[in-house]
């Protein structure tokens, strides 16, 4: 049997006139040892190009980075130093609403999972230690453990009530868009996951696996995923 390909959405800069993509060769490295061909994908302008792509591919990673501009969900940016070039935001957008019609198997990591939120209507925390006070850190690599919501796609991926994970975010998941549930929380209440409820694989995780390749969460997350590129369900 042939392995998925799996399309990965770059990272994105423009430094003195050059604009470059850029991605931590750790996100292909957990695809393909999950068995899974793994391809990094261009930007696209419209969900057009997201569509033509779309289907030479048999599943989504959409991967970490800089912020999401909050005029996307309604808001002024207090910290608009850290915002992403809106190229990458809106190919990822266009990614994120193309493989949702598609019913196509998509994982959001960290960054990727707050795309998922506001593509679908959603909103963030800007800052979570101004906006959730004493929170735990979630930044710098700490680690923390998750409690998983009973039920979800990710319990039964997982197989676990709880798991240790990793952050390198400062920004959170706010107002939950239509369609989805939090499926993962850590102990502050910082959502850690989000699926939608009207499709098999469609995830987002605020944490980043591919940091964290030898863990048993990764391999069976990853392992799960890639199924469900191949039209498997995770496990009841």
């Amino acid at each position: 049997m042939a392995r998925p390909l799996i399309g990965i959405c770059p990272n994105f800069k423009e430094v003195g006139g050059r604009t470059d993509y850029f991605l931590n060769p750790h996100y292909a490295a957990i695809i393909s040892g999950s068995g899974a061909l793994p391809i990094i994908l261009p930007l696209v302008e419209n969900r057009q190009g997201a569509r033509e792509i779309l289907e030479r591919v048999d599943g989504l990673v959409l991967t970490g980075g800089a912020d999401i501009d909050p005029t996307h969900y309604g808001q002024t940016a207090r910290h608009p130093d850290q915002i992403a070039p809106r190229e990458r935001t809106g190919s990822d957008f266009a990614y994120a609403r193309e493989a949702k019609d598609r019913g196509m198997a998509v994982l959001g990591i960290c960054l990727g999972a707050q795309t998922l939120n506001v593509a679908f209507g959603g909103s963030l925390l800007q800052h979570i230690p101004d906006d959730v006070p004493g929170a735990l850190e979630h930044r710098d690599g700490a680690e923390h453990t998750i409690r998983i919501e009973p039920g979800t796609i990710l319990a039964r991926a997982l197989g676990m009530e709880s798991a240790t994970v990793n952050s390198f975010h400062h920004q959170g998941i706010g107002d939950l868009a239509p369609g989805f549930r939090i499926s993962a929380r850590s102990p502050d209440g910082i959502v850690e996951g989000i699926e939608r409820t009207d499709h098999p694989f469609f995830m987002g995780v605020h944490w980043h696996p591919e940091r964290l390749a030898n863990s048993e969460t990764t391999r069976r997350l990853l392992g799960a995923f890639v199924d469900a590129t191949r039209g498997a369900r995770a496990p009841a």
